[in-house]
């Protein structure tokens, strides 16, 4: 009886044994799971507040690119306006005097049906000949007259190509304002401006000393004569 008594106590106290057992290992499972998920859930906030971070500065950095990028078209846009202003100042448009002028020979009627008695007109104004390579190159002369205290100025920018004696005016300055215009001015007055001279439209070449005078003014393109009047603005 005793001997039955001992076992049943044995195996009570092995089956407590396996239970308590048990129980550490259920425990010790639990607690290696909530550690996990701890740490998972931490490393996932890690992530979180990190990609949050990358995500900021990369809004940061795209949007001060995209400013780079409006800085830099409003700068090429400048410049492209600019160099647009500085070619069209190489037009020769405009009269080529400043101060009291009068125009006194149309380049229209001297280069029409009338041109021997035009010519002869502006040929008795300007007190002078014209040459037979003037009639046959340049069937585009404007002339006009200047008073004293008037200055004879560049229609456009350019270089100064050339600066001569002219038999028929006095002297002869040439510009070339590399956009294929050029123009010519001559004028019975020692010029201000010599060959290689880099001009601004509106730069003196000529200053009116005398009481009167007669200015002698052509354009070419590519070469070739054209009516001064096709390029002069006039107003007023």
């Amino acid at each position: 009886m005793n001997k039955s008594n001992d076992n049943n106590d044995k195996k009570g106290s092995l089956i407590m044994y396996w239970l308590l057992m048990l129980t550490l290992i259920f425990l010790a499972v639990n607690i290696v799971l909530v550690v996990s998920v701890v740490r998972i859930s931490s490393d996932f906030s890690s992530l979180k507040n990190t990609t949050t971070k990358q995500n900021e500065e990369y809004e940061t950095e795209i949007e001060n690119l995209q400013q780079k990028v409006a800085l830099l078209a409003e700068h090429v846009s400048m410049e492209n306006e600019n160099k647009a202003n500085e070619e069209a100042k190489k037009n020769p448009i405009g009269i080529p005097v400043s101060g009291q002028a009068t125009i006194i020979s149309d380049p229209a009627e001297k280069n029409g049906t009338e041109e021997g008695a035009s010519t002869e007109q502006n040929l008795s104004s300007s007190g002078e000949g014209t040459s037979f390579e003037d009639s046959l190159m340049n069937p585009y002369t404007l002339e006009i007259s200047v008073s004293d205290g008037a200055k004879i100025i560049a229609t456009g920018n350019g270089v100064v190509s050339e600066v001569k004696e002219d038999d028929l005016y006095g002297y002869l300055v040439k510009i070339d304002h590399q956009n294929g215009y050029e123009t010519i001015y001559r004028y019975n007055e020692e010029p201000k401006i010599a060959k290689g001279d880099e001009v601004l439209k509106g730069q003196m070449i000529f200053e009116v000393t005398k009481f009167k005078g007669i200015l002698a003014y052509h354009i070419l393109y590519e070469n070739t004569y054209i009516n001064p009047f096709d390029m002069i603005e006039i107003s007023g």
